[in-house]
């Protein structure tokens, strides 16, 4: 019987040919750089972000994570649901990667890597993060965001601190609740939402935050929502006093502060008998003193009509040899020089010429622990707090995921101020000097291509970095992920509060001035020493 032998080419004819019939795995393509071979994989669990999974790990050891949706008041009926562990791991996902909209949820849709290391079955879309955030009951939802806030610093406020309160402003485009034409001095007439929020001075960190519609910028506003957030601290972990603009120096919010013995520094409008006071003052030379860096203070009594009772002040000035001019060389209009009733100048031979910068501080500080000198440096201090509003503003999506909505927009600037804690904190695993803003940290500390390989039951995640610096990152990195195994391993039988009091006392341990949180158990002690 004859065999047929079908022939073989011994040189096939160059590459294959990209038909049109269907999609091709491998394809050669040509560059620059020489002939590669490209292909799709679909299936590989990889992401952008491959260092979130040391971040997910120091939220483990923690366990914040787990306690954040032990009492999550977001509840699905039936099989259906998204679940709660689904909405708000994609809600964390997206406020990390520098998100504004809901719409940008969508880039992070394909990271199947990083959901699985949250526990996630699936990252849900835009709109379903936008639905549960309106089906959650407002006042419970902030009730526990807040609980979690204030959860997360709160082992580090048994010494003493010093607590920031003032006020920004989110402009609105759209028919939004609460879109009011309040104060807007960056762009007036446009409607907006007014955030009174605090903050723990010099650690920027954030103790929560109220939104309210645009004509309720006022400071009275929100003192409610301050009182409240006090109330949710032990008395023994208030602060040692609280600093504000002159929009909290009016005498309700002051006796407010005396009748709850919390002192405060704040500062007073320019009205007509504190320019009275002032140009007093400015008669009397021997009264100032040299407070360093170009300033000078003097201390007083004052008791402005409607007030209950004399209270201390301190009157700020800038020296005259550094005192500021205008573009034509001129020098500025001192506001506290007598005028007429034509607005002409009426010359005062007892108050010398004065072209410098005052302001007018009133506290109820003790005299004795603060000094006039002091009060400057104090209330200058407290610039700090633009700075926390230009990152959560402008890195973290304060100024973003707006609904039409009130309520989402106020769960969603609480989630957003709680997941920058747990950044920032996490960060001082690293600098705990510096605070390093979400602009620098990120590239450093969270993007890495990482693609998850398994192996004899064994998963491991590879990650490249493209980083300058890559080469120190991996040693830090891999030194700190180290350290908090460690942990996990010795604190395993430990409340999730003593968990928490060991990891902040390792992170503060530079602002703590090497002391340790108190409700560590005694082996707490190998660990930190190591």
């Amino acid at each position: 019987m004859e065999r047929k032998i079908i022939p073989v080419e011994a040189h096939p004819i160059g590459e294959a040919a990209i038909t049109p019939s269907g999609p091709v795995d491998r394809w050669p393509l040509d560059t620059p750089g020489g002939r590669f071979y490209a292909e799709w994989e679909s299936q590989a669990p990889v992401t952008r972000e491959g260092q979130l999974m040391f971040f997910f790990q120091f939220l483990d050891a923690g366990d914040r994570w787990k306690e954040f949706l032990a009492d999550c008041p977001l509840d699905y009926i039936g099989n259906r649901g998204s679940g709660k562990l689904n909405v708000m791991g994609t809600a964390l996902l997206s406020i990390l990667c520098g998100h504004w909209r809901y719409a940008h949820i969508n880039s992070v849709r394909g990271d199947t890597l990083n959901a699985g290391l949250l526990g996630m079955a699936r990252i849900v879309s835009e709109d379903v993060v936008r639905t549960a955030l309106k089906r959650m009951d407002e006042v419970q939802s902030l009730r526990w965001v807040q609980r979690h806030i204030l959860a997360s610093i709160s082992p580090a406020l048994s010494l003493p601190w010093i607590l920031d309160i003032d006020t920004t402003v989110k402009c609105l485009y759209g028919h939004q609740e609460g879109a009011q034409r309040g104060y807007n001095p960056s762009k007036p007439g446009r409607p907006c939402h007014v955030y009174h929020s605090y903050f723990v001075a010099n650690l920027r960190i954030s103790l929560g935050v109220e939104v309210h519609p645009g004509k309720e910028h006022a400071a009275p506003h929100g003192i409610p929502g301050f009182w409240s957030m006090l109330e949710g601290l032990p008395r023994d972990r208030w602060p040692t006093f609280v600093r504000g603009d002159c929009g909290y120096g009016s005498e309700k919010i002051m006796h407010e502060f005396e009748a709850r013995d919390l002192p405060y520094l704040l500062k007073l409008r320019h009205t007509s008998k504190v320019k009275a006071l002032v140009r007093d003052l400015l008669r009397h030379s021997d009264g100032w003193q040299d407070c360093g860096e170009g300033w000078e203070a003097a201390e007083a009594t004052i008791k402005l009509s409607g007030w209950t009772r004399e209270r201390r002040v301190v009157v700020v000035r800038e020296a005259p040899a550094i005192a500021p001019v205008d573009e034509h060389k001129r020098r500025r209009r001192d506001p506290f020089e007598l005028r007429g009733s034509q607005g002409e100048r009426l010359e005062d031979q007892s108050i010398a010429p004065w072209s410098g910068r005052i302001a007018v501080l009133i506290t109820s500080l003790d005299k004795v622990a603060y000094p006039t000198h002091c009060m400057p440096k104090q209330y200058r201090d407290r610039g700090d707090a633009e700075n926390n509003y230009d990152e959560l503003k402008n890195q973290w999506g304060w100024c973003g995921y707006t609904t039409k909505k009130l309520t989402p927009s106020r769960i969603m600037a609480n989630l957003i101020a709680l997941f920058y804690n747990w950044w920032n904190l996490y960060v001082r695993f690293y600098d705990d000097a510096h605070h390093r803003e979400a602009i620098s940290s990120r590239p450093a500390l969270m993007q890495g291509v990482a693609r998850q390989v398994q192996s004899s039951g064994q998963r491991t995640v590879k990650v490249s970095l493209v980083h300058e610096k890559s080469q120190i990152i991996t040693v830090l990195v891999g030194r700190t992920s180290r350290q908090m195994h460690q942990m996990k391993l010795i604190t395993e039988r430990w409340s999730g509060e003593e968990k928490w009091t060991l990891l902040l006392t390792r992170l503060l341990r530079r602002w703590l001035g090497g002391k340790w949180l108190p409700g560590l158990p005694a082996e707490a002690n190998m660990l930190l020493s190591g």
